[in-house]
């Protein structure tokens, strides 16, 4: 079959590619760019408070990761979201949409990274709205650039189509990862539950079904948490943490369960792909019983060489207890207790207090 004038089978076999082998889509979008002459091209993934990734070509990837960018990701504060949330589903929205939307903004902190990145015009278009996640494709373009023409703009719509088709395979094939799993999870004897990229449950083990059954821990809206408002707090940091991208360490959480014996919830991001989007399984929840709090301190009495009260202060942090009442309880002073904890922390190699509390969790028979 004979490619069209715009290199149409050449373009989707190009974003096809990309689905299949995802690092492909940096060429991809790339070519994109230089065939509208813009600067940059873009695939960006957008949830209800931040952005899920955000892929520019001919960019330092750790400039998108700053706490002060990742922060831009919202409507009132970015105008390509407040235009295209003007434009009312438009298919492409580009500069006019951008000078409307510019004018409403009362922070300029978005405009000056596109100053500082040369990308302050351009346009884009949706690829993809679903389970509260928006997909998008953009030219980003410089003052040597200019404005998007008409032309530029009807070829970008012709690549967009390709692009979602793209997106879609992606997504089809990434989401395959949560039945392989959930296949994989029949046969584990242990509590987990798979959680996407929002951090809701998407699948789990018989025995963390057996846990939601027996009220151990509950699922709320797809949300694990727990039937104490501060455990259910702490259970949401830890997840939160490990589905952001990057991912951060968490502590692991204690469930008291009565009479019976504790679970310890455990936190765990599962590996990025370059050039993930949304749909893969995003980290991994491990539950299992406590250990006995005698246990940890003898451990860490054999094992580090902790005095029996520098273990009895270390379960006591690990447990949840904060400083004042820690030195409370010991009868001890607050000068006291922080000279303690700095021989606990020499002892076991630890670094910071979150260091410490996980290393003691993880003290199990």
């Amino acid at each position: 079959m004979a490619a069209r004038a715009d290199g149409g089978d050449e373009w989707a076999d190009r974003f096809l590619a990309a689905a299949l082998e995802p690092p492909l889509w940096d060429d991809a979008l790339g070519a994109m760019a230089a065939a509208t002459g813009s600067r940059r091209g873009q695939l960006v993934g957008f949830g209800p408070d931040s952005a899920i990734f955000n892929r520019i070509t001919d960019i330092d990837p750790g400039l998108l990761d700053r706490s002060d960018v990742q922060a831009l990701h919202r409507p009132e504060l970015n105008f390509r979201l407040m235009a295209d949330a003007m434009a009312g589903g438009d298919d492409i929205v580009h500069e006019a949409h951008y000078d409307i939307a510019r004018q409403r903004i009362g922070n300029s902190d978005y405009l000056d990274l596109c100053a500082e990145l040369d990308i302050a015009d351009g346009c884009h278009a949706r690829l993809m709205v679903e389970d509260g996640a928006m997909i998008g494709l953009a030219l980003l373009r410089g003052r040597k650039d200019g404005r998007t023409s008409q032309e530029q703009r009807d070829l970008f719509a012709r690549l967009a189509g390709h692009a979602r088709i793209a997106v879609r395979l992606q997504r089809a094939i990434e989401q395959q990862g949560f039945a392989l799993l959930n296949g994989t999870f029949e046969a584990m004897d242990r509590a987990c539950w798979l959680l996407d990229w929002g951090g809701r449950v998407r699948a789990m083990t018989p025995r963390a079904e057996a846990l939601l059954l027996a009220g151990s821990a509950r699922v709320s809206d797809g949300w694990l948490c727990s039937g104490r408002a501060e455990e259910s707090r702490a259970i949401l940091r830890g997840i939160r943490a490990v589905v952001a991208r990057p991912a951060q360490p968490a502590p692991p959480v204690l469930l008291e369960q009565g009479e019976g014996p504790a679970l310890l919830l455990e936190f765990h991001p599962l590996p990025a792909r370059d050039w993930a989007m949304a749909f893969a399984p995003r980290a991994l929840v491990v539950g299992r019983k406590a250990p006995s709090t005698a246990y940890q301190a003898h451990m860490l009495m054999e094992g580090y060489k902790l005095t029996p009260a520098e273990a009895d202060i270390a379960v006591r942090l690990a447990s949840g207890m904060s400083r004042p009442h820690i030195a409370a309880a010991r009868g001890v002073s607050a000068g006291t207790l922080k000279a303690q904890l700095r021989n606990i922390y020499e002892k076991t190699g630890c670094t910071r207090e979150s260091q410490l509390v996980r290393m003691v969790s993880l003290l199990y028979m």
